[in-house]
């Protein structure tokens, strides 16, 4: 985890889509998505850019520990 990141645990429930996988999403110090972990792994994904479509509306997340990000 580097300094100044925040990750996201995305909680959603998605009742029309139940297979829908929740990840978890990585924030930079100006709250953009910079990158993910896949449920179920450990390795981050960075974007090369930020993805400023990103949007956490209508979405719940919970905000993880350090060290904590697996899902």
């Amino acid at each position: 985890m580097e300094e100044g990141m925040k990750y996201l645990k995305e909680i959603t429930s998605w009742p029309k889509a139940p297979d829908t996988l929740n990840h978890t999403y990585i924030f930079n110090e100006k709250d953009e998505n910079v990158g993910y972990i896949k449920t179920g792994t450990t390795e981050e994904i960075y974007f090369s850019k930020p993805f400023k479509q990103f949007s956490k509306s209508r979405r719940k997340f919970v905000q993880l520990k350090r060290g904590n990000s697996n899902g």
